[in-house]
């Protein structure tokens, strides 16, 4: 699974950005409300501008922490920064049981902290350490067993890390600059997938 995040940039509005990364393959779109106001929209604004191409193309879209705005706009789901367990609990009785629920976690303690809850997955920014992503995501997933929920790698990845981060026991990953800053985000986005495609299923 290849989740892309939105970002502010000098090329793209985050609808373009969003409209590129369908494009490529992409069908998980998270819009950011970092630096929103950066851009002289609202969320609201934004979010209207790539529901229809979710839409048009049976693509999910994210949008982070503001609740009552996924509530209002019924897009799937929200991503949550703020990862207490009331957040989280508040989110789901809000939002009902079929709403896509993300979390963000920096720790094995935030991750477990999670367990028990009604979540589908959590992203997890690069655990530290001086090993090789995928043997650092393999330990940490290692002090977590059974969550309940999806592991997916949040950062910005070379594509020959791609296969260890699947292998290490991650559902996906979830990328930003990887894909908005790139020479051509709908090929940065296409080559994403094909080879989280080849390592999940072979070829």
């Amino acid at each position: 699974m290849l989740q892309f995040i939105t970002k502010t940039t000098q090329r793209f509005s985050m609808a373009e950005e969003a409209q590129m990364a369908i494009e490529g393959g992409c069908r998980w779109i998270q819009l950011s409300a970092a630096s929103i106001g950066d851009i002289g929209l609202s969320l609201r604004e934004v979010a209207n501008e790539i529901i229809p191409l979710c839409q048009e193309n049976e693509a999910f879209l994210i949008i982070e922490d503001d609740v009552n705005l996924v509530e209002e706009l019924k897009v799937h789901g929200v991503f949550l920064r703020d990862h207490s367990r009331t957040t989280v609990m508040e989110a789901r009785e809000r939002l009902g049981a079929h709403a896509v629920i993300g979390v963000y976690a920096a720790s094995v303690e935030d991750v477990i902290a999670l367990k028990g809850l009604d979540v589908d997955y959590v992203a997890v920014p690069v655990p530290v350490g001086d090993a090789p992503v995928a043997d650092i995501y393999a330990r940490f997933i290692q002090e977590v067993p059974e969550p309940g929920f999806h592991i997916v790698a949040l950062g910005e990845f070379g594509l020959d890390e791609l296969p260890g981060i699947l292998e290490a026991g991650c559902a996906g990953v979830a990328v930003s600059a990887a894909i908005a800053d790139s020479e051509n985000p709908v090929e940065a986005t296409s080559a994403m997938i094909e080879v989280l495609e080849k390592a999940r299923y072979g070829g």
